[in-house]
């Protein structure tokens, strides 16, 4: 994303404390006690999709939305209030958890139209269709928040996919090419504007059939296959010795091998379990796409871009290994909780890391291996 001038600078990185933020949100969704949960796990998917992703896409905007604009997206004290009112939204979650989701998403809606108000008046178009699917996806939180239809998860899910997917798919070529290129490498044009187009299209169609319960089954092995066509056409291997790529492209994979996985689920006669594409969706291609773009937010920041970090593998390989056992349970459920324990510990493990991750603030040598 090409950077614009922009004079005034936070006095320090908000972004940082959003994504940890984020990333305790997805640990206690994980880890919490089930009185928690007061017998109803249903509410596990929506600290994660209007929690965790709420929360993580805020961070996300606060660092991207002012290079897009050209300008501060909002005044610092502004800022400062809405973590505030964030932290103290993630703490009344202790207390009452649908009091602490009910806050977190009306706390989200006001900074989506902040930021808007600003976009608007800047009249930056390209942050427009970012800020409003986050403006829908916060407003289904607060309908599920109240449980005022009991469609609205599933909504939202396909929401912050659309969201992620759109990120990812603007920011995985340049950050292919910067690494391409780095070295004298050539750079490669993006893949045709037909190809783009109909990814785009069949995979924001997947997601809205799959919503509202619609055959979705055609949609998705398009957008399965377009997307694997438009990876070929990035080359991701050509930047696989620099850090934190490989977990990009793993997360970029997961995506269009979701698609494909939901389509071959449609079919009359499949008997895989939908929680097989569900979850390579949701962690594979959701949660880890996430991080992987927040990590690199936060490497450019501390003037670390694609080096290799030792506990940053180790925070990607524990998502990978959740996701591996929590498919392994949805396949072989007969063999017991163990592997959903396992995959359990999986998250909690690499969404530490990822918490420490974001908090680490230090200049790095000038090797970029």
């Amino acid at each position: 994303m090409p950077e614009k001038d922009a004079s005034e600078k936070a006095p320090f990185d908000f972004f940082r404390i959003a994504f940890f933020l984020a990333a305790i949100t997805a640990i206690r969704a994980i880890a919490s006690p089930a009185d928690i949960w007061r017998g109803d796990y249903s509410h596990h998917a929506n600290e994660l999709i209007f929690g965790f992703m709420l929360v993580q896409l805020f961070g996300f905007m606060l660092k991207a939305l002012p290079r897009w604009v050209g300008r501060p997206i909002l005044a610092p004290q502004w800022i400062r209030l809405l973590l505030l009112a964030q932290a103290l939204a993630f703490l009344a979650g202790f207390y009452d958890l649908a009091l602490g989701a009910q806050l977190r998403s009306i706390i989200g809606l006001a900074a989506v139209a902040a930021f808007s108000t600003t976009a608007i008046r800047a009249r930056a178009i390209q942050a427009w269709p970012l800020l409003g699917l986050a403006a829908a996806h916060a407003g289904t939180g607060i309908i599920a928040a109240y449980d005022l239809w009991p469609g609205a998860t599933m909504l939202g899910f396909c929401l912050i996919l659309a969201i992620c997917f759109e990120v990812g798919n603007r920011i995985f070529p340049m950050v292919i090419d910067s690494g391409r290129t780095r070295e004298g490498g050539k750079s490669r044009p993006l893949p045709a504007a037909w190809l783009c187009l109909t990814q785009r299209i069949t995979s924001l169609l997947t997601l809205l059939l799959w919503a509202f319960d619609l055959p979705y089954a055609l949609a998705a092995a398009l957008a399965g296959i377009s997307g694997i066509i438009w990876m070929i056409r990035i080359a991701p291997w050509q930047a696989f010795q620099y850090g934190g790529v490989r977990f990009m492209t793993f997360a970029m994979v997961s995506k269009r091998a979701g698609f494909l996985l939901l389509a071959i689920q449609a079919l009359p006669q499949s008997t895989m379990p939908l929680a097989v594409p569900q979850h390579v969706l949701a962690i594979g291609g959701l949660a880890s796409l996430a991080l992987a773009i927040a990590t690199s937010m936060v490497r450019k920041r501390n003037g670390q871009s694609f080096q290799h970090s030792l506990l940053g593998s180790a925070t990607y390989l524990c998502l990978a290994g959740a996701l591996a056992l929590r498919i392994a349970y949805a396949l072989y459920p007969e063999h017991g909780k163990g592997l959903l324990h396992g995959a359990q510990i999986f998250w909690l493990a690499g969404f530490s890391g990822y918490a420490m991750l974001v908090l680490r603030r230090r200049s790095a040598p000038k090797s970029s291996r």
